[in-house]
């Protein structure tokens, strides 16, 4: 079985971004909900979650090796096969709570092979496509990217809280660590067919061993036009998205005497599965489109909007403590469909930035300083939740207002961001 130098886009994006993005949803979020049912605080889980992110951010650093050596698509099939053996690990080790050195280790593990396979991924993606495909193809990209982390935090906790009535929760987080380490496999397999193989791709210089040197690199990125603006964009946007990511599922688990809306691991799982799935797909598509239509800049606030006032929704529930499991569902939608809506703009903005003579190393570095902004919010909702759930009643309401209190930083580093207002729009794509 051998894979053709002509395939189209929608044989290989889809497979590649799903493998991409279901271990980013492991680590930091299924194996988190994980934790907390085998009884580790909500701070604790938020504070891992945080530091296990780490390894996405630090990925420049190593992205130079994989410009050096072998293929993308080979390190692309490679890093499947380590993640499938890696989840497979996950399976045996993680139900055992006395094992959670281990257990970090491996997600540790886990966290720099997705890394890896997260730069040759989008290394691949840049230099294959050209711009204008770049665009049309960033929608189904970033799709499949998210409904892969919600499969994971949606139908995989689902079913370890589903299983686990009957078999326990080590038997259910087991069988569901096996069965992501199946799907892994799986997309190792498929994806070894129907990834292009680069050195026959035209125009392609994936296989120049003569690629800059990392000073180079940095250097070209830090004489971009207005340089900290991006880099304060980069971290700061998803800044209270990022501690609702973080922090939501623990909110959601926690009882109401200690201030959350008290659901099984199932129905968590189900509602992210079912009702998420569809909310973040919806948004991520209407903000493709929205952007197509006017370009970048003429729906960046708009989409700021819809990323963090949703969240008011969840400082409302915090108080109100709503039993209907319809409301809830409704609530997670309007919140997903905003993420999805406002993620678009985010990742568009991305491929603005990379632009240039090292789009390549500068996607990877600014996707690096995008998980350094989503670590940083796991790492302060763990300490903000640390601090409020300590009180009688949980504290989340007032971890709630703080969110709220931290959007201002998000639509702050919107003013005089440099972007060319028509980027993304359908006309400029040729």
């Amino acid at each position: 079985m051998s894979s053709s130098p002509n395939r189209h886009p929608s044989t290989w994006i889809p497979p590649v971004y799903f493998a991409e993005g279901l271990p980013y949803a492991v680590v930091t979020g299924m194996a988190m909900v994980a934790l907390l049912d085998f009884g580790y605080s909500a701070g604790e889980t938020a504070m891992y979650s945080g530091l296990l992110a780490l390894p996405w951010a630090f990925k420049p650093f190593w992205a130079f090796a994989l410009e050096r050596y072998g293929t993308r698509r080979g390190w692309i099939i490679a890093m499947q096969g380590v993640m499938t053996l890696l989840l497979m690990a996950l399976a045996f080790v993680l139900p055992e709570k006395n094992w959670l050195p281990l257990t970090l280790a491996l997600l540790a593990s886990l966290a720099f092979t997705s890394s890896t396979h997260d730069i040759a991924a989008d290394g691949f993606y840049i230099e294959v496509l050209d711009e204008h495909r770049q665009a049309e193809w960033s929608g189904i990209r970033n799709t499949f990217y998210r409904v892969a982390n919600l499969a994971g935090n949606g139908g995989l906790v689902w079913f370890a809280g589903h299983y686990k009535k009957t078999h326990g929760s080590g038997s259910a987080w087991m069988m569901a660590f096996g069965l992501a380490a199946l799907a892994m496999g799986l997309f190792a397999f498929y994806d070894y067919w129907a990834v292009p193989r680069q050195q026959m791709v035209p125009g392609t210089k994936i296989n120049n061993k003569t690629s800059p040197g990392f000073m180079t690199v940095w250097s070209a990125f830090v004489q971009k036009p207005g340089f900290v603006r991006i880099i304060a964009f980069i971290l700061c946007y998803r800044f209270a998205e990022g501690q609702v990511q973080a922090s939501n599922k623990a909110f959601f688990l926690a009882t109401r005497l200690q201030g959350g809306l008290e659901l099984g691991v199932d129905e968590v799982g189900l509602l992210y599965g079912t009702l998420g799935i569809l909310a973040l797909t919806i948004g991520g598509i209407a903000g493709g489109l929205a952007i197509a239509r006017t370009g970048l800049g003429r729906q960046l606030w708009l989409m700021a909007a819809a990323m963090n006032l949703p969240n008011i929704l969840y400082l409302w529930m915090a108080y109100a403590q709503p039993q209907s499991r319809a409301l809830i569902g409704g609530i997670i939608f309007l919140e997903q469909f905003g993420y999805g809506y406002g993620f678009a703009a985010f990742m568009v903005y991305l491929l603005y930035v990379a632009r240039g003579e090292h789009a390549t190393s500068h996607y990877a570095i600014c996707s690096a300083l995008m998980a350094v902004g989503m670590a940083l919010a796991a790492f302060i909702a763990g300490l903000a939740l640390s601090y409020t759930t300590k009180q009688v009643g949980g504290g989340y309401g007032e971890f709630f207002s703080w969110v709220m209190f931290s959007t201002l930083v998000s639509f702050a580093v919107l003013r005089q961001l440099p972007l060319e207002k028509d980027f993304g729009r359908a006309r400029n794509l040729g």
